[in-house]
């Protein structure tokens, strides 16, 4: 199943203008969420390669999945004086103090993945929760005893979790629980959850499935599962990344849903100069890019397509 969220209009007149730039060479900086999340590291990549093929530099810094973190890196930025910054991840709305800074330094933030607030100039929104949800609700037929492995401090989990708790208000014959895994460490402590989980429903009904927040920590349930002969148990999860989409066919995963974050990424690194050009007269906005469910009955296609 392929779906292909279409940009808005203005932005893409935006994308397809010549934009002035603030000067010939930019420095941008990124902050990355965390060195272990395969997905961000993708598009952090994308973003870098990007910025480079423009003749600019680009400044990483690791948050290591921590939001206070996250701040003192975009104030660290901010003393290096950097022409913008691209946070991955993070939930804008929690990260007030370092766009406060960067602010007082007319320096323009945009985040991948976070969310609008204040301060933010331009977001690529990655959740896209509900085309998962739904299609677990339909394979287990809204009933079942279900695990969710989530990570509140990420934005596009949060955006996640929220939709997992709305169906399961709304299906009085859902019986969940939710365990929040730790990162770095989201593959060893989602593997933790789940055989606590598997135990502590051990003559529950099903069917069974385990929503994950995205890939890595699915591969923490997923060997969990193994070490407690479980083939009885439905996993999803987000990203599409190499590890999951294998694991979708030899069906230890039953989907995983894939955000074109690298469409995302070019997108946030070419509106830049126009952001800088049109200073405080820069309407924010966001954007969602396009995305891809893989199961059973694409993922050969989805292999052949993207081979990487």
């Amino acid at each position: 199943m392929q779906h292909f969220l279409k940009l808005g209009a203005a932005l893409i007149a935006l994308a397809l203008a010549s934009p002035v730039s603030a000067k010939d060479a930019l420095t941008i900086g990124i902050v990355t969420f965390s060195t272990s999340d395969v997905d961000t590291n993708q598009m952090v990549e994308t973003m870098k390669g990007e910025i480079e093929s423009k003749g600019w530099t680009a400044e990483t810094l690791n948050a290591n999945g921590d939001p206070s973190q996250a701040i003192t890196v975009i104030k660290q930025l901010v003393t290096k004086k950097v022409d913008a910054i691209i946070v991955t991840v993070f939930d804008s709305t929690g990260l007030a103090a370092g766009l406060q800074a960067a602010g007082d330094a007319n320096i323009p933030v945009l985040s991948a993945g976070g969310g609008m607030a204040p301060g933010i100039a331009l977001s690529a929104s990655t959740g896209a929760a509900k085309p998962l949800v739904d299609l677990m609700l339909k394979n287990i037929n809204n009933a079942g005893t279900l695990l969710d492995l989530s990570y509140h401090p990420g934005i596009p989990c949060r955006e996640r979790a929220d939709a997992f708790d709305a169906a399961v208000a709304a299906n009085a014959n859902l019986k969940a629980t939710t365990q929040e895994i730790t990162i770095p460490g989201a593959a060893e402590s989602s593997q933790k959850a789940t055989n606590a989980w598997l135990s502590a429903n051990a003559d529950s009904k099903g069917p069974f499935a385990i929503f994950n927040c995205y890939d890595d920590n699915a591969m923490g349930a997923i060997a969990a599962l193994r070490q407690n002969d479980r083939t009885d148990v439905q996993v999803y999860s987000f990203n599409a990344t190499a590890p999951a989409v294998q694991a979708v066919k030899d069906g230890t995963m039953t989907a995983t849903l894939g955000v074109d974050l690298t469409s995302a990424g070019k997108m946030l690194v070419d509106q830049i100069p126009d952001i800088l050009a049109a200073g405080k007269d820069w309407t924010p906005k966001s954007f969602i890019p396009g995305y891809t469910i893989v199961t059973k009955d694409n993922v050969d296609e989805f292999m052949k397509n993207n081979p990487q």
